[in-house]
C-alpha cells in the first residue's frame, strides 16, 4: 500500500483537473440549452426543450455508474476507467462547442453524463484499492477534496469568461484542460488489481425494504431539488437580467460555505443528534428555502437561499448517507455494495427533476415532493419500526 501513496498527489491533480474541466461551464449550461432552444421551439414547447438534456445528461450518469463497476470488473484497473472519462468527457465538449443542431447539443450533454457518472463513482472506487478504513479515508478525502477544488474553479472561470466570450468558445478551455489529465494518468502506475463483486451483491440492497422506502422516500425526493441550484438558479439570475458571472459567484458562494462549514456541523450534528434525526432537518431546510424562493421570486431572495443552501449541504449529504448506511441489513451486504445503489437513486432524482418542474410549472412541486416523501417515511417507518444503528454500536 505504501507504493499505491505514492500515487495520490497524481490522482489527486488528475480529479482536480478533470472536475475542473467538466464544471467549465456549471455557470451557463442552462442557458446555453435556452439560447438554442429559442432558435426553433414555439414558446409552449421551450420549457420541455430546455429540460431535455439536463435530464438526459442525469440520466447518463446513471449509465456511467453502472457501466464503471462492468469496465473494472473486466480490466480490474481504475487508471483504465479513468482514462476512457477523460475521452468521453471531452469528446462531449466538443459536441456542445459545434451543436449547431439541437440533436448534437443533446448528445454532447449525454456523453459529459456518462463522464461525469465515471469520476463521480472513481474517486470512491480509488479509495477501495487501500485494505484499512483509515487509509480508505484519507484517500477519499484528499480526493474529493481535488476534484470539489476542481468544481469551484471550473464554475468560477466558466462564468467569468462566459461574460467576455461566447459559450461554444468557453467549451474549447474545457477540452484544452481535460488534455492534462489525460496526460497525468499516463504517469500512474497502480499495480494493485481491484477485485469487485457481481452487481447482484449490490442489487441485494433492494430486498432490504427498509432501506428501499429510504432510498425512494427520502432520497429520491431530496436529490431531485438539488436540481434547483444547476437548473433553476442560472436560469432566474438570467431572467432577472444578470450574466453567468453573477452565477457563478452564488454557485462559488455556495460550495465555499459547505465546504468550510462541514467538518464543524456535521461534527455538531452527529454529537446531538442521530443521522436519521438530522436527516430530517435536512430535508425540512431544503424544502422551506426552495418554498421560501418560488413564493417571493426576487433577486436578493434568491441570493439568501443560494447561500443557505450551501449551508444545508454543510452536513446534509453526509448524515444522509451515514443514516441510509445505518439502516439494519442483517449482514445481507457490504457498505461498499450498499453505496452503488445509493449513488444511483441519488442520480434517478436528479434526472425526473426537471420534468417534475416541467409537469408542475414550478420548483414548489420539489418540495412538496420531499415533504410528502418524508411523511410517508416517518409514518411507515413508524409502523414497521425503521431505525439506525450505529457502525460503532453494531460492532459491540
Amino acid at each position: 500500500m505504501h507504493e499505491l501513496k505514492k500515487q495520490n498527489p497524481y490522482m489527486r491533480l488528475i480529479f482536480l483537473f478533470s472536475f475542473f474541466g467538466l464544471s467549465i461551464g456549471d455557470a451557463f449550461n442552462v442557458l446555453f440549452i435556452k439560447e438554442m432552444a429559442e432558435s426553433f421551439a414555439s414558446p409552449e414547447n421551450l420549457e420541455l426543450f430546455i429540460s431535455l438534456p439536463v435530464t438526459a445528461m442525469s440520466g447518463m450518469m446513471i449509465a456511467g455508474v453502472f457501466s464503471s463497476h462492468l469496465i473494472l470488473q473486466k480490466k480490474g484497473n481504475i487508471v483504465v476507467l479513468m482514462r476512457a472519462a477523460i475521452l468521453i468527457t471531452a469528446a462531449g465538449m466538443l459536441f456542445r462547442v459545434f451543436a449547431f443542431h439541437y440533436l448534437l447539443l443533446l448528445l454532447g450533454f449525454m456523453a459529459v453524463g456518462f463522464g461525469y457518472g465515471c469520476f463521480y463513482i472513481g474517486i470512491r472506487y480509488y479509495a477501495y484499492l487501500f485494505e484499512s478504513e483509515k487509509e480508505r479515508a484519507e484517500a477519499i478525502a484528499f480526493m474529493s477534496g481535488g476534484g470539489f477544488a476542481g468544481q469551484c474553479m471550473g464554475t468560477v472561470l466558466g462564468g467569468i469568461m462566459a461574460g467576455q466570450m461566447p459559450y461554444r468558445m468557453v467549451y474549447i478551455l474545457s477540452v484544452i484542460l481535460l488534455i492534462i489529465p489525460f496526460f497525468l494518468i499516463r504517469k500512474v502506475k497502480i499495480d494493485v488489481t481491484m477485485k469487485l463483486g457481481s452487481l447482484s451483491n449490490s442489487i441485494k440492497v433492494l430486498k432490504n425494504y427498509k432501506a428501499l422506502l429510504y432510498l425512494f422516500l427520502m432520497v429520491v425526493p431530496l436529490f431531485a431539488c438539488t436540481v434547483f441550484t444547476s437548473y433553476t438558479v442560472p436560469l432566474s439570475v438570467d431572467g432577472f437580467g444578470y450574466s453567468a458571472t453573477v452565477v457563478s459567484a452564488l454557485l462559488l458562494g455556495s460550495y465555499l460555505i459547505a465546504a468550510y462549514a462541514g467538518p464543524l456541523v456535521t461534527r455538531l450534528m452527529v454529537k446531538t443528534m442521530s443521522s436519521l434525526s438530522a436527516t430530517y432537518i435536512y430535508c425540512i431546510g431544503a424544502a422551506l428555502l426552495i418554498t421560501a424562493f418560488s413564493l417571493g421570486n426576487t433577486f436578493p431572495l434568491l441570493v439568501m437561499v443560494v447561500l443557505a443552501l450551501g449551508f444545508m449541504d454543510a452536513f446534509g449529504p453526509n448524515v444522509m448517507t451515514t443514516a441510509y448506511t445505518d439502516i439494519e441489513n442483517n449482514n445481507e451486504y457490504s457498505d461498499t455494495d450498499a453505496l452503488i445503489i445509493y449513488i444511483l437513486f441519488t442520480r434517478i432524482g436528479m434526472t425526473i427533476a426537471p420534468s417534475i418542474i416541467l409537469l408542475f410549472g414550478s420548483t414548489l412541486a420539489l418540495s412538496g415532493m420531499l415533504i410528502i416523501g418524508m411523511a410517508f417515511f416517518m409514518i411507515i417507518g413508524t409502523v414497521i419500526n425503521i431505525t439506525v444503528h450505529n457502525k460503532n454500536e453494531r460492532r459491540q
